[in-house]
């Protein structure tokens, strides 16, 4: 088998017209604003991306968050991966996982927990189901807190899309 290096950088605004180019390419919606507002972020101590290269192509980025929009994970000052985002022509080539690791290692350096949310649903492109398999084989287990839809708890019986915004949570101890 053939050993492809992944190299992780962390974001310059030189990259974002680079990140944005390579998600459309592959048809996936990643405007210069989300990555100018992430950097932004990165400038502030609120956020840290970093984004991989596979073979001199744009694989992925990932970003760590240090506050929370979950309620649960604020309150417990947990830091959230977010926005884990692996074109799919570089799946299932170890991208994924050097990325969550890149964000672990530094989410470590100052904490002892470190927490993600998925959606449910898997599509035409996969879905969430590879990165739910890929979270669970990181040793993430769910917080045991249930589904929020918009980073709040539902409700039994309530009906709810089955889009981006319902999340199921979960934590990794680093320590």
């Amino acid at each position: 088998m053939i050993q492809h290096e992944i190299v992780i950088k962390s974001l310059e605004l030189i990259d974002i017209p680079i990140l944005v180019d390579a998600f459309q390419k592959a048809n996936w919606q990643k405007t210069a604003s989300l990555f100018e507002t992430y950097y932004q972020e990165q400038q502030q101590f609120e956020r840290v991306i970093w984004f991989a290269y596979f073979e001199d192509q744009i694989a992925g980025y990932v970003t760590l968050k240090w506050k929370s929009q979950y309620e649960p994970f604020a309150r417990q000052k947990i830091p959230e991966i977010m926005d884990l985002n692996v074109l799919p022509s570089f799946r299932k080539q170890g991208v994924g996982t050097t990325l969550l690791k890149a964000a672990e290692e530094k989410a470590a350096i100052q904490h002892d927990v470190v927490g993600l949310g998925v959606g449910l649903y898997a599509g035409f492109d996969g879905g969430y189901g590879q990165a739910q398999r890929l979270y669970v084989k990181r040793g993430y287990y769910p917080d045991g807190l249930g589904v929020t839809y918009g980073y709040k708890p539902t409700v039994p019986g309530a009906v709810y899309p089955l889009d981006d915004d319902l999340i199921l949570w979960f934590t990794k101890k680093l320590k």
